[in-house]
């Protein structure tokens, strides 16, 4: 059984290996970014819990608006971990065929996510 990159030039290997290793760089930059998600949104759920415990006028709603923020991070964190998860593998065969095409409606989707959420958590923390 021979690899189909093993026949072609040297040039057209480096290349090969140049998309493959962009692909796995793109798929661990998402993994971070949901990592990142994750850790934001229980450190904002917690940061709720310690206002709720430790202040004496608490606005109703604080740790509500809170939680939710908090909550909607880690989900989206988890949506980004396993869109990346599902992504690479299909990714990594469309660059061995050498038909990939990027896939515009999820890039503007996940580009779009990421400030909703941040403005989301501006909006909670204007509100407290």
């Amino acid at each position: 059984m021979t690899d189909a990159n093993t026949t072609a030039p040297p040039s057209a290997m480096r290349a090969a290996v140049n998309d493959h290793l962009a692909n796995e760089r793109t798929h661990l930059a998402y993994v971070g970014t949901a990592v990142s998600l994750f850790a934001s949104g229980i450190t904002l759920h917690q940061f709720s819990w310690f206002i709720a415990e430790h202040r004496d006028t608490l606005r109703p709603g604080t740790f509500a608006a809170g939680w939710r923020v908090g909550f909607g991070m880690v989900l989206f964190g988890i949506v980004v971990a396993l869109w990346s998860a599902f992504r690479f593998d299909p990714m990594t065969r469309d660059i061995d065929r050498g038909i990939y095409r990027p896939n515009r409606i999820a890039m503007l989707a996940l580009s779009l996510g990421i400030p909703i959420i941040g403005a989301t958590g501006a909006v909670w923390l204007l509100w407290r």
